[in-house]
């Protein structure tokens, strides 16, 4: 067997695994004693060796790293608050806020340019109803001037007065029934994800008129830039602000609160700044 082949048969895995160092230092006990080739007596060989091995074997203890308390998140007062139930000046400084942190790769400028004017806001202060379920159809019409249109058969395919927007399918459906009393003079209009594909939708929308729509901010975005959504008559969008079961509304969910901001932005401030529709926070 060659030389080489037993170095590698005295190194095993093992040895790595323990961080196990090969040292042809002989190693001698306080009772023994070492022999040079000479057969001369090292007294001294004994302690001195030990100390050489201990030496080499011994780590320098590893210092522990710190760890950085982690930075607390400032706390934002409109985090908490019914943003339903405040008055037009605090929703319009809400509005601001959550638009900044759903879009923040915009400048000041593009965020002025998309900015939801306060002089279009619908004064709920004057809305003497809860804002549940129940009280929608008031609402809805509490905010469309000249309501008593919605009582009548619509003529205009794909053009409505009213869409509600909110945070997610199962919340749609739960509006839609809530806005039943309307059903009468025109169907109501479901556009949202998951239920329906945008090509039932779309089929939807080019044979029935309607009064109202509910549904998500990203398929209404698909609808409008795909022109099977018209805005032209569009009187009152109505935004749900109600708290989901981690108490997140629409404003505060991550995957919602961006694309709503940019359908707002493109779509609807334009028409809020030529005072032709107002947004309700419901």
């Amino acid at each position: 067997m060659s030389e080489v082949e037993n170095k590698k048969i005295a190194t095993s895995a093992d040895d790595f695994e323990d961080d196990y160092q090969e040292d042809n230092t002989l190693v001698y006990s306080d009772n023994e004693i070492a022999h040079s080739n000479n057969d001369d007596i090292d007294e001294e060989a004994p302690s001195t060796m030990k100390r050489k091995l201990d030496t080499s074997s011994e780590e320098a203890p590893k210092k522990k790293k710190k760890k950085q308390p982690k930075k607390k998140r400032a706390e934002n007062p409109f985090d908490k608050i019914d943003i339903s139930k405040e008055n037009v000046q605090v929703q319009a400084e809400y509005l601001e806020d959550r638009q900044k942190i759903a879009l923040p790769n915009l400048s000041a400028v593009e965020l002025e340019e998309q900015a939801l004017p306060i002089s279009n806001l619908v004064d709920n202060e004057k809305f003497k109803e809860e804002h549940v379920l129940d009280s929608l159809s008031k609402y809805i019409k509490f905010g469309v001037a000249g309501h008593k249109k919605l009582g009548k058969k619509p003529s205009q395919l794909a053009s409505p007065v009213v869409l509600v927007i909110t945070h997610s399918a199962i919340r749609s459906v739960n509006l839609v029934r809530a806005l039943k009393e309307f059903n009468s003079t025109a169907k109501i209009a479901k556009l949202f994800a998951k239920h329906f594909k945008i090509e039932e939708q779309i089929r939807f929308l080019e044979q029935d008129a309607i009064h109202i729509g509910v549904g998500t901010p990203n398929r209404l975005s698909a609808l409008v830039e795909q022109e099977h959504l018209k805005l032209d008559n569009l009187e009152l969008v109505v935004i749900d602000t109600e708290r989901n079961a981690k108490s997140f509304n629409i404003f505060d969910i991550q995957e919602v609160r961006g694309e709503l901001f940019k359908f707002l932005g493109q779509f609807i401030s334009p028409l809020m700044k030529n005072g032709k529709t107002k947004v309700g926070l419901f």
